[in-house]
């Protein structure tokens, strides 16, 4: 089971996001505190061939609500924002985030619980 992303073939939009969800079993707020301090990347492959169609390209944060500002817990999306190369040849694909914590924390691939399926479509 997973969860699926739709995109047309050569296109850059619409942008890949993916909420960070609050599991329970860490502190969340200061897992905010040092996701605004890592490098997030983003992978995907082929699930024909298992070919790496992204290796490792940059990723980003966005913060969930503009609004927010010190009333609230900021939240934040990670991101991927398509290349028109990376859509150029239709099907399905399999991505995941890769955030490395810059503090010597550690690192941390997602989705977590459930597959991400990027299908590019004609």
């Amino acid at each position: 089971m997973g969860q699926d992303f739709f995109i047309n073939k050569k296109s850059t939009l619409p942008i890949l996001k993916m909420e960070l969800v609050n599991d329970g079993r860490n502190d969340f707020r200061n897992f905010h505190d040092k996701i605004q301090n890592a490098t997030i990347k983003f992978t995907m492959w082929d699930l024909s061939n298992n070919a790496k169609r992204i290796a490792n390209s940059d990723g980003k944060l966005e913060l969930k609500d503009d609004d927010c500002k010190l009333d609230c817990d900021p939240e934040y999306y990670i991101v991927y924002e398509w290349k028109e190369r990376d859509t150029k040849k239709p099907g399905r694909y399999k991505g995941q985030f890769t955030i490395t914590f810059l503090d010597g924390s550690g690192t941390l691939v997602t989705p977590t619980k459930q597959e991400l399926f990027i299908n590019i479509v004609e």
